[in-house]
This record gives structure tokens, C-alpha cells and sequence, in this order.
């Protein structure tokens, strides 16, 4: 085994605040046993993985997949973006980004397009229940937060590692794209939209979710509109469960799906 780095000047180190630091571009910082796990399930080529003492018992575990090195725990700490450093921080390729032409365009395809979501952990947790629901994308416009922020990986539970993505897509050009592929558009809206029960969820269909204020880009604006029933004195719904209910209303997870039967 490789000695421990306790060097700050160490390389692997100074690789891995430099992809902290936004230099470069192609790369991603993974921090925690879960995403390092979440990334190679989804067959991601890890740079590069370095453990706090303490946690030695996970450099054999992926010593065959990765390099791995033991760093000590209170530099390993600094190295964190996070308040509570967990200790493994890894860096490993972004995934390929989703081509908006070629995203599935059957009967049952689902895409959820995030317009305008600036909270990371939002954008994350809206990966996750696009995932879970059975979407087959995720498409996240221009002025939304970057999918790639170690906020938005840890909020999505390596979601964002699997399901594609089409990040910084220009609204126009997404809403363009859909409608010339026969995508339904759909639009959340805080009132005056048809209940879930009664919004015909056929596909294939782009379900838009604006900003955290609600507000859609032009292009949305026009689309046929669905909104959850609130009791009286609720105005509105957070956008990560609003966007959940509508997800999970369209119907593409079956019983099956749960199950796991044939």
C-alpha cells in the first residue's frame, strides 16, 4: 500500500482542488462512500480516490477499480467542500451529456424539463424522483443550477449519475426540439390547470417545472397546464414535491416495476 498523503502540496491533492475550483471542466468531485459507489455502478471511470485513515478498510474494496490513496484525516477534511467532511473524495469524468434529439419518443417516454431551479439541493432531489417515477431524462435550461455541484450529486443520491441529462439547454431551443418530435408539453402550474386525475399523461411528454417562485420561461407559458389541488390558505407546493406528485401521476412506474416480476 501506498504511503499516506500528508503533504498538501501532494498532486492527487492539488487535482482535486482543482476541480473544486471550476478548472476543469470535464471532471467531477464525488465526496462520500455512497456517490463513490453510485458512480462506479453506473460505470464511471474513477481518476482518482482518496480515503481518510480512519476508513482504511475501503482502499481495498476499490483498490482494483480506481487509485486509491490514504490521506490524513484532518487534511483530507480541508480538502472537503462540505461541513461535515465524510471522508472519501473522489474524482471521476462527468457522464455524457443527453443529446435533446435523441431522447426516447415512444408512447410511454417521459422527460422532465427543470426551467429555472437555482437551489442545487432542489435540482438534486428533482433528479432523484424523475428517476424514481420512471422518466427517461432530465433536461435542465440555462440560469437553473449546474447538476454537477456536489449539493446537487448528494440531493440527487446518484441519480444524476444515471438518468441523462441535457444541462444549460436554451428554452426555446428545448421547446423547439420537443414539439418537432411530437412531444406534449405540459406545464405545472400553481392554479387554473386541470387536476392530475384528469391530465391525459400519454406520451410521449416533456412535464416543465419552473423556479422555486414558480415562474416558466416564455416557451412553457402556453403549454396546457396541470395543478395540484391545495386546502385552503396553501398557496402553493415546494417545487421538489409538487414536481414528485405530477412525476409519479403519469403513471410510468407499474406495480411490476415495484415488484420486480417478469
Amino acid at each position: 500500500m501506498s504511503a499516506t498523503i500528508r503533504s498538501r502540496s501532494n498532486a492527487l491533492l492539488r487535482r482535486v482542488g482543482a476541480v473544486i475550483a471550476g478548472k476543469d471542466a470535464d471532471s467531477l468531485v464525488l465526496e462520500g462512500e455512497r456517490l463513490v459507489e453510485d458512480a462506479l455502478r453506473a460505470g464511471l471511470a474513477l481518476e482518482a480516490v482518496l480515503v481518510a485513515e480512519p476508513l482504511a478498510v475501503l482502499v481495498e474494496r476499490w483498490s482494483g477499480q480506481a487509485t486509491v490513496r490514504l490521506v490524513d484525516e484532518r487534511l483530507l477534511a480541508r480538502t472537503s467542500t462540505l461541513e461535515t467532511p465524510p471522508g472519501v473524495i473522489a474524482v471521476c469524468p462527468r457522464p455524457s451529456p443527453a443529446n435533446l434529439v435523441e431522447l426516447p419518443a415512444g408512447p410511454r417516454s417521459l422527460v422532465l424539463v427543470a426551467a429555472g431551479i437555482g437551489d442545487p439541493g432542489n435540482l438534486g432531489a428533482l433528479a432523484r424522483s424523475a428517476e424514481a417515477a420512471g422518466a427517461d431524462a432530465l433536461v435542465v435550461t440555462r440560469n437553473s443550477a449546474s447538476p454537477w455541484s456536489t449539493k446537487a450529486l448528494r440531493g440527487s443520491m446518484g441519480s444524476l449519475l444515471r438518468l441523462p441529462c441535457c444541462h444549460g439547454v436554451d428554452p426555446n431551443e428545448a421547446a423547439a426540439s420537443f414539439a418537432a418530435r411530437g412531444f406534449r408539453g405540459v406545464r405545472a402550474a400553481t392554479r387554473g390547470g386541470a387536476p392530475p386525475e384528469r391530465m391525459d399523461w400519454s406520451g410521449p411528454l416533456a412535464l416543465w417545472i419552473g423556479s422555486e417562485t414558480g415562474a416558466l420561461p416564455a416557451p412553457a407559458r402556453s403549454l396546457e397546464a396541470v395543478t395540484i389541488p391545495c386546502a385552503l390558505g396553501v398557496e402553493s407546493l415546494n417545487v421538489t414535491v409538487a414536481a414528485s406528485l405530477l412525476l409519479f401521476a403519469a403513471g410510468r412506474v407499474t406495480s411490476e416495476a415495484v415488484s420486480g416480476d417478469d
